[in-house]
């Protein structure tokens, strides 16, 4: 099922700090406090350092994304940049990190891609991305782009930005981006509007897109109510969509995921975190402070657990149903155009 001679990509949390207070980031909750059980650290430098490379012959793409923090907080990324001279490296960040210095530094080299989440323009921007500031993005991205910087633009479409997508295509081009891509928000799993909270202080709502529809829309389900017992009414199939791509997860803790969506839920209380405890038993089973990479892919839990879940025994997990059922899977949803299964964190 996994093997190190096949894997295409590694996706790295590097850290689960982050400068920003993006409104609906699940190292939130929903009174916009940090949530207390989230493990708040840096992907050590020599966890990364001792993985076998080498023997990943297919291997062509690192990628630092993040669920819960932003790669540009770890302290040694341009050290852990310098670790994949042969592959091709993305990183997605809010950017509103470093000074333009740095960021004319890291234009120069060539093997790096970066995808700058920037959700409007002006103020609109922040309204999502917040804590972070409009203008030193730019700046950053200008001075990236103007060294030799390969850089694409996301842009997170809600209600209150939606009116500016076509000014920022005219301004992505002017500034030397690659590529706008445009997205709708995900995470309006039970209503259309999002209560955003600053530790405890109720600051506004955001509003989906009028444009969009969501999954729930799609399956029926009531405002209000979670879309999941849909998706196990219409279960078909579970398609991993990852070990298709031949993807793999490391997690800001070291611990190893066939998605980064497995390693979404692993802050707060929630049955799709107790759930996966029942299928993996034990985290230091897939945990790269206590196993090598190649025994954890060859460990029960990939080469059996995860299998077998995704056959329904015992049980499908639910995250696997959310994204990977055929045909009502966010990812099957996203081939109609109206979310982008990119994180938008």
């Amino acid at each position: 099922m996994y093997s190190l001679e096949t894997l295409s990509l590694l996706d790295f949390e590097l850290s689960s700090h982050c400068n920003s207070k993006c409104s609906q980031c699940p190292r939130y909750d929903m009174q916009g406090y940090v949530r207390n059980d989230l493990n708040l650290k840096h992907l050590e430098f020599d966890i990364i350092r001792n993985l076998p490379i080498g023997e990943m012959k297919a291997l062509k793409t690192i990628s630092f994304c993040g669920n819960f923090g932003d790669p540009l907080m770890h302290p040694r990324l341009v050290e852990i940049i310098d670790l994949f001279p042969e592959q091709n490296i993305l990183i997605h960040t809010n950017a509103s990190l470093r000074n333009i210095k740095w960021w004319s530094k890291l234009g120069k080299k060539k093997n790096l891609k970066v995808t700058f989440c920037i959700d409007g323009l002006g103020k609109e921007h922040e309204m999502y991305r917040r804590n972070t500031s409009y203008t030193k993005i730019i700046n950053n991205a200008k001075a990236y782009i103007q060294s030799g910087g390969k850089a694409n633009w996301q842009f997170i479409v809600f209600k209150h930005n939606e009116h500016q997508i076509q000014e920022a295509k005219k301004l992505s081009e002017d500034i030397g981006f690659e590529k706008i891509f445009f997205m709708y928000s995900d995470r309006f799993d039970t209503e259309d509007t999002w209560k955003v909270y600053d530790e405890g202080k109720y600051l506004y709502d955001l509003k989906k897109s009028s444009h969009q529809t969501t999954l729930r829309d799609t399956l029926g389900a009531e405002i209000g109510e979670k879309y999941w017992k849909k998706l196990y009414k219409g279960k078909k199939e579970i398609s991993c969509i990852w070990q298709q791509e031949r993807k793999l997860y490391i997690h800001s803790d070291g611990t190893v995921y066939p998605c980064c969506m497995l390693g979404n839920i692993q802050a707060g209380q929630n049955i799709e975190k107790l759930l996966l405890k029942k299928i993996v038993k034990n985290y230091q089973n897939i945990d790269l402070h206590h196993h090598n990479l190649q025994d954890i892919l060859k460990s029960d839990v990939f080469m059996k657990a995860l299998p077998s879940s995704f056959s329904g025994d015992p049980f499908s997990h639910p995250v696997c149903i959310e994204y990977c059922n055929k045909g009502t899977g966010k990812y099957a949803f996203a081939e109609l155009g109206n979310v982008h299964t990119d994180r938008q964190a």
